[in-house]
């Protein structure tokens, strides 16, 4: 058993965590975000410690709901509620993004509770991608990352230099590195790492600083060396979807016999896929990676490119099928779903699309659904 594996799953469970605390007592500022398009280097080199937003831990969203109808994606109800029960308390500023109508609405959200009701930080920002790849968008994303920088000096008194920004780059380089090495393992025959524990990993670290993120992630590759989970007659799966972070649901689709060897997840793999370049200015190199790299359905022309992506990835990891996952009211994916389903046709895998709640139960209903899908390939296969 690794035990910087058992480390980095208590982390990916909780909210406050001892390096944040520690970060905090050491005088940095605590950012919250929303979204795989906001661009954590920035934030760094301010000074300051990126935290990706998670509902981890949320029973209900009661509160969340007195601003959300029950037909609104149940992630951000769940991470409103929890802003309402003042359990992200520890932020020093949150910045939000434009990346569906359902996340951008709840900084109009945060903002009402901030006037009305007291509800922190004092710092909110909207923060704006476009949703397109063109030249004309590369230069209004420029300027949306220039301003960004200008906000965050002016607020927090910080110092954005082109050194610090390089430096961050580097950093968190580094990270997307060692996160690249942990996922080539799960090429092997048989992985080091389970999906479910990789889904812990990849949570994790975005909610710790970077630095404690480099040094768990070093000590995890060499732990990981030795360490093999028995694939014998278990299906290679790859799981692709928007915000996943709930670990116990991959443990269900992996005991139905599967290992989930890769995936295409906005809160998995994919915002580790690409570094930033280190030549030329900082910033438009952020832009670049930012604006091109990071690709999910909002993104307006670009499913040929997802789609060949996806099919790489089933091929470098050798896999047996897809499963996608779709939380409920998520327009985005219900229509990525439908594009993936005619490729699946047309490129002949597997497909399964499981469309859920947040920590909403229906286990049993989907547990079966999984079961006879695995059937069905076994039986395809033979």
């Amino acid at each position: 058993m690794s035990d910087t594996l058992d480390i980095i799953k208590k982390l990916a469970e909780e909210d406050v965590n001892e390096y944040i605390v520690q970060a905090a007592d050491d005088g940095r500022k605590i950012l919250g975000y929303m979204c795989s398009f906001v661009p954590e280097e920035i934030i760094h080199a301010a000074g300051m410690v990126p935290y990706r937003l998670r509902a981890v831990g949320s029973k209900e969203t009661r509160l969340g709901d007195t601003y959300y109808s029950a037909i609104n994606c149940s992630l951000v109800r769940h991470i409103f509620d929890k802003a309402l029960n003042h359990e992200f308390a520890f932020l020093n500023g949150v910045v939000f993004m434009n990346g569906c109508d359902h996340a951008r609405r709840m900084y109009d959200n945060w903002r009402n509770a901030f006037q009305t009701q007291g509800l922190g930080p004092e710092f909110l920002h909207m923060f704006v991608a476009p949703h397109t790849t063109s030249e004309t968008s590369f230069k209004r994303f420029l300027d949306e990352l220039m301003d960004f920088s200008e906000v965050l000096e002016k607020n927090f008194n910080a110092a954005l230099t082109t050194e610090a920004l390089q430096n961050s780059i580097v950093i968190y380089n580094k990270r997307r590195r060692l996160l690249r090495g942990v996922n080539e393992m799960r090429k092997l025959p048989e992985p080091p790492i389970s999906g479910a524990e990789m889904l812990a990993v990849q949570s994790a670290m975005t909610s710790i600083p970077v630095e404690n993120a480099v040094d768990l992630l070093e000590r995890l590759t060499i732990e990981l060396q030795n360490r093999r989970i028995d694939g014998e007659g278990k299906l290679r799966i790859v799981l692709a979807g928007g915000a996943m972070e709930e670990i116990e649901h991959i443990q269900m689709i992996e005991s139905c016999g599967a290992i989930a060897v890769a995936d295409n997840l906005c809160t998995g793999g994919r915002h580790a896929d690409v570094s930033i370049e280190l030549n030329g200015d900082p910033i438009a190199a952020i832009a670049r990676r930012y604006l091109y790299e990071v690709s999910c359905p909002r993104m307006i022309d670009e499913f040929d490119n997802r789609s060949a992506s996806l099919e790489k990835i089933m091929k470098d990891y050798r896999t047996d099928a897809l499963i996608t996952e779709k939380l409920m009211f998520c327009d985005l994916w219900g229509g990525e779903n439908f594009l993936l389903k005619q490729e699946s046709k047309r490129l002949g895998f597997p497909m399964l699309s499981l469309e859920r709640e947040m920590y909403g139960g229906g286990e049993g209903q989907m547990r079966t659904r999984v079961q006879a899908f695995f059937e069905m390939v076994r039986n395809r296969q033979s």
